[in-house]
């Protein structure tokens, strides 16, 4: 029979049954609760670990590397998975240049996460740095296989830098030019095809790319320095100590050398 209580003091006698000392109900009351403790953790961790990311790429965006690592590395120590620890914290390691530990936490990524592009163009940069380029060719071609129709304008960069590296310099400028096509403000797109054509001979297209280099930044010394040498090579000496003088003139010691050895009066004709 069910437990009752008294709930009258000066009329007749009531009684009410004490449904939350019904056994049933005791239980969904405490069901209740537990699920709204646990929501609410999950909910306060979730808010955490958000806080916590944002914290960690400031740190990255401030080139405050060792901060970074630091701080993804806490968000590791309670969640060895997490996706976009993982990435910032290889960023970090890529960025600071600490080939090793690069290396551990992308291959624990790919472990986790063998789908994800990113993580493959991640173990590419690090073969590039490692100057084992073929191998980051393979690597960037995993990666474009994952991303589908849409891929990452940093995979055509990339790919394309491992084979200007080992001198593939045709396939080399179709990555660039693909990244082009993404972005045509691309100036690390433009620069490095300007490149590969300067080694291919190709400098009136160097030229043409070295333009629109130093008219996104025309403080480029580079940009004034590879100008003129293309220039040079092409047989427009005028056209190349005008560039020579320029960049000379915002620093570059490569170009003031070439001032006294082609643009002097003294200088080679």
């Amino acid at each position: 029979m069910a437990e009752q209580y008294l709930i009258g003091q000066n009329s007749k006698q009531q009684y009410r049954t004490k449904d939350i000392f019904n056994p049933l109900l005791r239980m969904k009351y405490k069901l209740s609760i537990l699920l709204t403790f646990l929501t609410f953790t999950c909910l306060l961790t979730f808010a955490q670990d958000i806080s916590s990311i944002t914290d960690a790429n400031k740190q990255l965006d401030a080139r405050e590397y060792k901060e970074a690592i630091k701080l993804f590395g806490d968000i590791l120590k309670q969640n060895s998975r997490d996706e976009e620890a993982l990435s910032g914290i290889i960023r970090a390691h890529l960025l600071s240049e600490n080939l090793k530990d690069a290396q551990k936490y992308i291959d624990k990524a790919i472990q986790e996460y063998p789908k994800n592009p990113e993580f493959w163009l991640r173990k590419g940069i690090l073969n590039n740095m490692k100057g084992q380029y073929l191998k980051a060719v393979d690597d960037f071609n995993i990666a474009f296989q994952l991303s589908g129709n849409q891929p990452d304008i940093q995979l055509y960069i990339n790919r394309g830098v491992a084979c200007m590296q080992d001198e593939n310099y045709g396939s080399a400028i179709a990555d660039f030019t693909d990244a082009l096509k993404i972005n045509p403000r691309q100036a690390s797109a433009l620069n490095y095809r300007a490149f590969a054509n300067y080694r291919l001979a190709n400098y009136a297209e160097s030229i043409e790319d070295y333009d629109k280099v130093i008219e996104l930044n025309p403080e480029s010394t580079s940009g004034y320095y590879n100008r003129g040498m293309a220039h040079l090579r092409s047989g427009n000496k005028i056209k190349a100590c005008s560039d020579f003088h320029e960049a000379c003139s915002k620093g570059n010691i490569n170009a003031c050398k070439m001032i006294v050895t082609q643009c002097s009066a003294g200088g080679k004709q």
